[in-house]
Formats: structure tokens, sequence, C-alpha cells
């Protein structure tokens, strides 16, 4: 009896060492295998976005250009809008869009329809980053004339772009914020004065995935109130 339970004993150990041996095996593939993987892809929204005097201000976060794994796919930053002709219903759309995150700030922007701003050029990113040259740009909503994108000094003369609404429109012009414009939440046509809710986030392209790379995004809160002009 003592013999078959020694046996026993024995067999029990070894089946134990055998599936401890075949764990550890198993633990060491999924180890090499995801050491193989790429990492999940993100990118760094800007550091600062903020309103002030008429101008609003990105801080372009340098980590973008300077960790190899996110400069790769960084291209730079886009900034998405919406007009309302009554502060209150900026503030509710603010709440909608409140908790969006990287992985669905596209789709939130299509449902609650944003638009990106766009280059008088009509390219994309809105501000293009390819180097760590500029810490700073500023969109300065110039009253009366079209939006215009300066670098680094925002009492700078160099003028990266002018920035027009995505109708290609100017901003400033009354006639221009229409009720059923689909950038415009207005039920009243050439208001006195506007409510814009802004959002940035920074925008990539990932060759390896042929797909769009998004970063958390950043909401100004309140609205900005802008008076257009012109007729």
């Amino acid at each position: 009896m003592r013999g078959e339970r020694g046996k026993r004993s024995f067999r029990l150990m070894s089946h134990l060492i055998a599936t401890l041996f075949y764990i550890t095996i198993v633990t060491l593939c999924i180890i090499t295998i995801s050491c193989g993987l790429p990492t999940t892809e993100y990118l760094y929204p800007p550091a600062i976005f903020s309103s002030t005097g008429g101008v609003l201000v990105i801080e372009h976060d340098k980590r973008n250009i300077d960790e190899p794994d996110v400069s790769s796919i960084f291209q730079g930053y886009e900034i998405y809008y919406r007009v309302f002709d009554n502060s209150d219903n900026a503030t509710n759309s603010y709440s909608y869009i409140s908790n969006m995150k990287s992985t669905n700030v596209i789709n939130t922007a299509n449902y609650y329809k944003y638009y990106p701003l766009k280059h008088g050029k009509d390219v994309s990113p809105l501000i293009k980053v390819s180097d760590n040259t500029y810490t700073y740009y500023y969109l300065k909503m110039l009253l009366g004339e079209t939006w215009t994108l300066i670098g680094d000094d925002p009492a700078s003369t160099t003028i990266l772009d002018s920035v027009v609404r995505n109708t290609s429109e100017d901003f400033y012009l009354y006639s221009k914020y229409e009720v059923g414009d689909l950038d415009y939440d207005g039920s009243n046509s050439s208001p006195s004065k506007v409510y814009i809710v802004f959002f940035a986030f920074a925008y990539g392209f990932d060759l390896s995935t042929m797909e769009n790379v998004y970063s958390d995004p950043v909401i100004l809160e309140p609205s900005v109130e802008y008076i257009p002009g012109g007729t």
C-alpha cells in the first residue's frame, strides 16, 4: 500500500510539474510574440487650446515630433467648430460633445454637425506641422476681415494662411449666416452676434494601416462670442 501511495504521489507531482512547464512555455511565447507587435498608435493633443481677445491659441506639443513612433504618424492639428445664434444652444452642444475621445471624435463631430475649419487654399490639416519651428499657433478672428493663421507671434505680419468656414465663405460676412447653413445652428439669418464652439485635436495618418489617427480633443468652454460684419 505504501508503495502504491508513493507511485500515486510521484505521478501527481510529475503531472503538476508538466502543467507548470506548459504554462511557462505558453507565457513565454505570448510575451515573445507581443514584443514583436506594434504598439497602439496615439498622438498628443494640443498642450494648450484657449481663446483670448479674439484670438484662438494652440500650443504645439513637441512630443508629437520628438517621439519617433509618434512623429512618423503626426501631421498637424485640426480645429472643428459649430456656429450658434443662441448662447444656451451653444452651451448645450458643448455638453453633448464634452466626453469625446480619440476613438469617437470624428463620429461625434459628424453626428452633432461640427465641421473642420478650412485653409483658404483648402488643404488639410488646418495647422500642418513638420518640425518644432513654431511652438504656438494663433488664429486671429479679425472683425470685418478674413481670419488668419499666425505662427509663434500674434503680432507677426507673417500669415501662414487665411482661414474660412467649411462652406469656404468668410466668417465675418453677415449675409452668409443663413438658416439652413450646415455649420450654423440658428433660427435667425444675419445675426448681430454668434457663439462658436471650437475643439482641437492632433491629426495623423498611419501608413502601415492606411488609417487616420487622432488624439483626444480639447474643447473650448465657454463658446466664443463673435460679431460678424460686412454685407
